[in-house]
Order: structure tokens, then C-alpha cells, then sequence
């Protein structure tokens, strides 16, 4: 049980670093092109948790550790999980801090 728990952990953590990555890059696109980059619609920040599941699932590809985390139990359905929670959560207190400062 504790390998499971180290495991959640470090791809929780790298779907938020992820998450980040790909928030500021697209923040600093609509930045330049003089946009808000905090008032994004529904679509635009599904597209960004998608971006960010997708850069998830790639890393682990590039990494080559989907025969590992499959022999430890974790499926593809729990890495989707790992990596879209953390990028929906990141985008829900984005939308909650718009709405509290506008």
C-alpha cells in the first residue's frame, strides 16, 4: 500500500508541474497578443487540462515506465486520474480568483 501512495505522489505531482508548465506558456501567448490570460472560457481551459493530461501521458512514454506502473498495478484510467485532477483543480481556483478579483 505505501508503494501506491509513493507512486500517486509523484505522478500527481508531475501532473502539476505539467500543468504549470502549460498554463504559463499559454498565458504568456495570450499575454502577447494583449489578452486577459486569466479570463478563459470553459472550452479554452479544457483544452489546457487536456494539453496537460496529453504532456502527462507523453513524459511517461518518453520515460518508458508504462510496463513498470502497469506490473505496480496502476492502469491507464488511473494515469488519466493523476494527470487531469491536478489540471482541473489548478484551473477551477483560476476561475475562483477571477471571479473574487473581478
Amino acid at each position: 500500500m505505501i508503494a501506491h501512495t509513493l507512486i500517486a505522489r509523484a505522478l500527481i505531482l508531475r501532473g502539476v508541474v505539467l500543468w504549470l508548465l502549460a498554463r504559463t506558456l499559454i498565458s504568456a501567448v495570450m499575454s502577447l497578443a494583449e489578452f486577459n490570460p486569466l479570463a478563459l472560457s470553459a472550452r479554452s481551459s479544457a483544452i489546457i487540462i487536456l494539453v496537460s493530461t496529453l504532456l502527462g501521458f507523453a513524459q511517461t512514454g518518453r520515460l518508458r515506465e508504462y510496463v513498470l506502473l502497469g506490473n505496480l498495478g496502476v492502469s491507464r484510467a488511473t494515469l488519466v486520474m493523476y494527470f487531469a485532477l491536478p489540471a482541473l483543480a489548478g484551473e477551477l481556483l483560476l476561475l475562483a480568483a477571477g471571479r473574487a478579483f473581478a
